[in-house]
């Protein structure tokens, strides 16, 4: 079956420029260089004393080389030379790149415009660039012809000065292998997808916000502080946080859990709604954590057998104590001593133990509490076990 690689490229375009400007930032010396996003081009990298403009082209499948009347170039071409026209940007401070997966013809006087320099035979490329803008019948490339012949013969040969051709760029997987460069002392080694994955992450949500103009741009400086708190939480006495926002429930997703043994060992202290749906967002939220911890390699099983087993402990004193005190009482008064018991060592007060010394979210401890209690390891009635087992 045929893959449709029209429909996937434009989409693929998109997360390819998301991913190239993470690699741009990292690439800045500059720590107060910002990045913005479809503002005055696909990409722009503003320091102090200039301008950066990208153009990202991605193809999926090999293409021909760029050729004189390339299509890519020429729509590049159309909105630089757009921006002059307008005054969108300063020239002479602005360097004006084309990152292409592509590569240049030898044959094409393109190939002049891969290498930035200040003794470029401008008034040759002019000429080039003219020629084929009033000659050419290609209607795909017709706006971009337009838009070049409309500047002033100063105009063509500042934005010609200016153009600097990136090609056979690394495609949207490859470019992963410079990021991944740039941040390899940052874990170790067999962390290091997973450290970028993060990283990622959050980098995605910082261009949608950019995108949707709740913040100008993204600065150097916040990547670089991104960059130390994931690496803080990939130490040895630390962990990423992933579930750090508390899930969205609905009252579905509750009812849904109706058959888990820890909502059953709730429902006998009788439980309010609000405090239900509390703890199946601890619950959900431990256990895929402590899930991918683990697919990941960043925790591995006997530091998990050690924390439920510390936390077991901890329970095991306090309810040795209460069930003591219990022996004859009335079901509604077992039942009251179970939720104060829930109530004073699992919401007011949370067992002091981590599974690691520096993770300190609440949810996970919560969480696994309720992941023993729906294995019958632990309970909140005194007479749990019985209950259970009716």
């Amino acid at each position: 079956m045929d893959t449709d690689f029209s429909a996937k490229e434009p989409s693929l375009g998109y997360f390819y420029q998301i991913r190239y400007s993470l690699l741009l930032l990292l690439d800045c010396d500059d720590e107060d260089s910002e990045i913005r996003i479809e503002n005055i081009d696909d990409i722009d990298v503003i320091s102090a004393d200039k301008v950066d403009l990208y153009q990202t082209k991605m193809h999926i499948k090999s293409v021909a080389n760029l050729t004189n009347s390339s299509t890519d170039f020429w729509k590049t071409i159309r909105v630089w030379s757009e921006a002059i026209k307008n005054d969108t940007i300063d020239i002479e401070k602005t360097i004006l790149s084309l990152i292409t997966t592509a590569s240049v013809g030898e044959s094409s006087y393109l190939k002049f415009l891969t290498v930035l320099s200040s003794d470029r035979d401008i008034l040759n490329i002019r000429t080039e660039m003219l020629d084929i803008a009033n000659n050419s019948t290609n209607e795909t490339n017709k706006s971009g012809y337009m838009s070049f012949i409309s500047l002033s013969q100063i105009q063509q040969d500042q934005l010609i000065s200016k153009i600097r051709i990136v090609d056979a760029s690394p495609s949207i997987k490859e470019t992963l292998e410079p990021i991944k460069k740039h941040l390899r002392y940052s874990t170790l080694t067999k962390h290091l997808d997973s450290f970028i994955q993060r990283l990622e992450g959050w980098w995605f949500e910082k261009c949608i916000l950019q995108l949707c103009d709740e913040i100008p741009s993204i600065t150097k400086n916040e990547l670089l502080s991104k960059i130390t708190d994931i690496r803080e939480s990939f130490q040895t006495d630390n962990l990423p946080d992933d579930f750090a926002t508390p899930l969205d429930l609905s009252e579905k997703d509750i009812v849904n859990h109706d058959f888990r043994v820890f909502v059953k060992q709730l429902k006998l202290i009788s439980i309010g709604n609000n405090a239900l749906k509390t703890a199946v967002d601890d619950f959900n939220r431990a256990y895929e954590q402590r899930s991918k911890w683990i697919r990941e390699e960043l925790l591995n099983s006997n530091e998990e057998d050690l924390f439920e087993n510390r936390l077991f402990d901890h329970w095991q004193n306090i309810f040795n104590a209460i069930k003591d005190d219990c022996e004859g009482l009335p079901a509604d008064e077992l039942e009251q001593i179970g939720k104060e018991f829930y109530r004073t060592y699992y919401i007011n007060n949370i067992p002091p133990i981590r599974i690691r010394e520096k993770f300190q979210s609440e949810y996970m401890t919560r969480g696994s509490c309720h992941i023993l209690s729906d294995k019958k390891k632990i309970g909140w009635h005194p007479n749990f076990n019985s209950l259970l087992n009716k």
